[in-house]
């Protein structure tokens, strides 16, 4: 735990705060077009279609609507 002006934060929080503040400056600003940032967004999409969680969820949804 970590007392920042009489506040005390768990680094848990903290952590939250700077993943949070980086993504909102990357979602506002030129930095969505670095090479870099871009290498990683591509992954996470790559990842994305190896989730079988909504297909499972849309088929149960299908059996209820017949």
């Amino acid at each position: 735990m970590i007392e920042i002006l009489g506040i005390k934060l768990t680094y848990e929080t903290l952590i939250f705060f700077g993943l949070f503040i980086g993504s909102e400056i990357i979602g506002n600003s030129k930095l969505r077009e670095n090479s870099v940032v871009q290498v990683i967004l591509r992954g996470i999409e790559a990842i994305k279609p190896h989730r079988t969680e909504d297909d499972k969820i849309q088929s149960i949804k299908d059996t209820f609507k017949s």
